[in-house]
């Protein structure tokens, strides 16, 4: 199975993007993710209303023989789509839904991308069906090539060359820090929030593109806590 590091992922990743804007890669702040799976990837991409029990279940690309389960008008059928297509849950079109819809139409298309380069037949190879597998060995084998497709949606709708441009056009110069884990200065949090809706995502999404990209550095919350709050050691305000 052909492993791919995270900066080979981000670095294909780019370079679709790339492809798809052509000169315009520059100039450009927010991916068009639909344009890039129907025009670039000549995918169809449907939007459906879900008949799933499994209501977590918000996007589907299809192998031509798994059925997805929808309605058609108030009827629940299970529909087979033709391969490659992408089929998203309609209340995603909501404005208010605009970040969730864009990354899963990316992490969708990451799919069709990383079978390109990653088989899912490949995954098979390695697979025994001899051996009785323990449910902890098959969230294992799998888990690895989600990883890999999150990473890929990432690098689809937030590129690298991309974040680096809407960080320089918000003027950030340095590092943002983080204290502790996952503390923010309010300054910082609404710099990233402005980041984020630049490129369309939600400020969780961009804020670990950030953080994969190397934009955070991390402090000891106590110097949060001394230097923002105002508290000594001791919990006292000095």
């Amino acid at each position: 199975m052909r492993i791919f590091s995270y900066d080979e992922i981000d670095e294909l990743g780019e370079g679709l993007i790339r492809q798809y804007l052509g000169t315009d890669a520059g100039q450009t702040y927010c991916v068009d993710i639909e344009g890039f799976v129907t025009e670039y990837l000549k995918l169809p991409l449907l939007y459906r209303t879900f008949a799933e029990q499994d209501t977590d279940k918000i996007g589907f690309i299809a192998d031509g023989i798994t059925p997805l389960r929808v309605f058609e008008g108030k009827t629940p059928i299970d529909r087979v789509f033709p391969k490659g297509t992408i089929v998203i849950e309609r209340y995603l079109r909501h404005e208010h839904e605009s970040g969730r819809r864009r990354f899963t139409i990316s992490h969708e298309s990451a799919h069709y991308v990383m079978d390109r380069t990653i088989p899912y037949a490949s995954f098979h190879r390695e697979f025994d069906n001899e051996r009785n597998y323990a449910k902890e060995d098959f969230r294992n084998l799998f888990s690895f090539q989600e990883t890999q497709i999150d990473r890929m949606g990432a690098a689809l709708l937030m590129p690298k060359f991309m974040v680096h441009n809407v960080v320089a056009m918000h003027g950030c110069t340095g590092c943002i820090p983080v204290f502790g884990d996952s503390v923010l200065k309010a300054s910082d949090k609404l710099l990233i929030k402005r980041m984020a809706n630049t490129m369309g995502v939600s400020f969780s999404a961009f804020f670990i593109r950030l953080r994969e990209l190397g934009y955070l550095c991390y402090r000891p919350l106590s110097e949060y806590i001394t230097d923002e709050m105002g508290l000594g050691q001791d919990g006292k305000p000095r």
